[in-house]
């Protein structure tokens, strides 16, 4: 082989080297910012999972307050109820006395004042 076309094959062979050097130089650069824009995505969810996470807590916090106010709000009512129809009873034994005493006043009334 003349010795020439070897030092053009070797060059060649450099060369193309080089430009596959280069070449993965910049693939491995376009790489490193598609996962650094991937870091940048996987922090936000994150961030926005934690959120989300703490709004749920937040929330099952309140449906707790919540339940445990509406038992009270159920045993006031029950309360209420009982007293309602205590006093219901009352109400119906004061009638009765009434009824009697306007009845024993009208046996007067018609008796002229007398009692029997």
């Amino acid at each position: 082989m003349d010795p020439e076309v070897a030092v053009i094959l070797d060059d060649i062979v450099k060369a193309l080297t080089a430009l596959g050097v280069i070449i993965t130089a910049i693939s491995s650069f376009t790489n490193r910012q598609k996962l650094n824009t991937m870091d940048e995505k996987i922090v936000q969810a994150a961030v926005k999972a934690a959120v989300a996470a703490e709004t749920a807590r937040i929330a099952a916090d309140n449906s707790m307050i919540a339940a445990a106010n509406t038992v009270k709000i159920v045993a006031k009512a029950d309360e209420v109820k009982a007293q309602t129809a205590e006093l219901g009873t009352k109400l119906a034994e004061v009638r009765e006395a009434a009824l009697a005493v306007n009845a024993e006043v009208i046996d007067k009334i018609k008796n002229g004042g007398k009692e029997r």
